[in-house]
């Protein structure tokens, strides 16, 4: 042999496969054979479900990048129909409002609209069809001398940035009515006005006979009081609602002073405490001078920032004036112990007082206890209020819920650190301590971070 065969590389063939013998073929001698059945086994196995593992999750992705991309595609086809809609509407109001050659176009995408294969998924012509859109919509508003452009529903990876460049705030209004459906719903039509603020959520209590309703806007970089739609929205809500309601006509079990009770202002994303003092002071100067009801300021918007409960408690806010721990018809007086910030020294007996504020995020949390015994439920609220040596930053009291339940009603100042969670154990432990159950308590309005995601839900946020 050459000595220089074995520094050859040898000719490249497959491997031969391995011979698996049976068992009936294997030598009682062989101490291997079992072994390596038993591996061949195993692989087998590990194969199978390996298979049927990925078929699974190849399915459940399958299915998710299907309902992403079906989904991106429907709303951007949508974002087509809805301009063809509007288009066709001009052309059948106007009809030599676009020129022929713009018309044509828009007949066109129009056509192309209800070729695209919605109901069939496998129609491969779908994306020529979406493609040819995309061009005849492009040419279409070139044509139109307009600047249009589909930028879809903001991503998750966006949000960060989108969220970056957005000031939002918060004003929750209190309404001393819950029965008179007619005010309601005039007072709610006059909220829709102003389209740049939401009514995301409404709270309703017929035992308290009150409603609340949070609103929600966007502000601009350099805030104007006298152009913000969060104060137009909530001026244009007290207006209505001092012209529906008879405060005299009122019986609840909720303490209120007013028609419009309560108006709080808070900070939500890239906004500060002094953006919102400033709407609030702007909204009370204008409830107090064009409406002539004396109004109160308190928290951030008053200028040694006194607190809410010190303003009630001054006017007589926590005292029932009936029997059965109702409070009913309107201010026993037109003279006001406390002189108000804005508006006239006396009260309208019809229409009370509004009180103002901003402050931080509060929440308001109520928990109902199955009893009669309002002293011992006082006693209760006053224990787990930071004033009654309690929970720090709770505020509570005991109101009357119906004919069998009184209610811990509290504000948490600071729900960041003590929570609802926190109030509902010591409560529990508290009525036990009484002999009394205590029910499963409820937030009176979303937190912080649903209000917001409820605001970009309602759409129409963009500048």
């Amino acid at each position: 042999m050459d000595i220089f065969d074995s520094c050859i590389d040898p000719p490249q063939t497959e491997p031969p496969k391995p011979e698996i013998r049976s068992n009936e073929n294997l030598n009682d001698d062989d101490i291997f054979g079992s072994s390596i059945n038993l591996e061949e086994s195993h692989i087998e196995e590990g194969y199978k479900d390996g298979y049927r593992d990925g078929l699974t999750l190849g399915k459940q992705e399958g299915y998710e990048v299907g309902l992403k991309h079906g989904f991106e595609s429907g709303e951007e086809l949508g974002f087509y129909r809805g301009l063809v809609d509007v288009w066709t509407s001009v052309i059948r109001v106007e009809p030599n409002f676009f020129s022929a050659r713009v018309q044509k176009s828009i007949h066109q995408i129009q056509e192309l609209l209800e070729k695209y294969p919605f109901m069939d998924h496998e129609d491969e012509s779908k994306d020529d069809i979406l493609r040819e859109l995309r061009l005849k919509f492009k040419a279409t508003c070139a044509s139109l001398g307009v600047k249009l452009e589909y930028e879809g529903y903001p991503k998750m990876s966006d949000s960060h940035d989108y969220m970056k460049n957005m000031i939002l705030a918060c004003c929750k209004l209190y309404i001393s009515e819950s029965r008179n459906k007619a005010a309601l719903e005039s007072i709610e039509r006059v909220a829709k006005l102003v389209h740049d603020t939401k009514v995301v959520n409404k709270f309703e209590d017929e035992a308290y006979n009150r409603v609340g309703y949070t609103l929600v806007s966007k502000l601009p970089p350099k805030l104007s009081s006298d152009l913000c739609a969060l104060k137009d929205t909530a001026f244009a809500m007290v207006s209505t609602a001092l012209k529906a309601i008879d405060f005299n006509m009122h019986s609840g079990s909720h303490p209120r002073l007013g028609v419009v009770d309560h108006i709080c202002f808070h900070p939500l994303a890239n906004t500060s405490s002094e953006q919102t003092a400033n709407i609030a002071r702007s909204l009370a100067k204008d409830v107090g001078t064009k409406l002539e009801v004396p109004t109160f300021l308190y928290g951030a918007a008053h200028e040694k920032g006194r607190t809410l409960d010190s303003v009630r408690r001054e006017l007589g806010y926590f005292r029932p004036n009936t029997n059965g721990n109702i409070w009913a018809g309107g201010l026993s007086s037109e003279t006001l112990p406390l002189h108000p910030d804005e508006g006239p020294n006396q009260a309208d007996l019809s229409k009370g007082v509004v009180v103002i504020g901003s402050t931080r995020w509060v929440d308001n949390y109520n928990v109902p206890i199955f009893s009669t015994n309002l002293s011992a439920v006082r006693r209760i609220a006053k224990l787990v209020s930071e004033r009654g040596g309690g929970l720090p930053s709770v505020q509570a009291m005991a109101l009357s819920h119906g004919e069998e339940v009184i209610e811990v009603a509290c504000n948490l100042l600071e729900p960041n650190k003590v929570g609802g969670d926190q109030v509902q154990i010591e409560v529990e432990r508290l009525a036990q301590e009484e002999g009394m159950v205590a029910r499963k308590g409820y937030f009176t309005d979303f937190s912080q971070e649903q209000i917001i995601n409820a605001f970009l839900d309602s759409g129409d946020t963009s500048d």
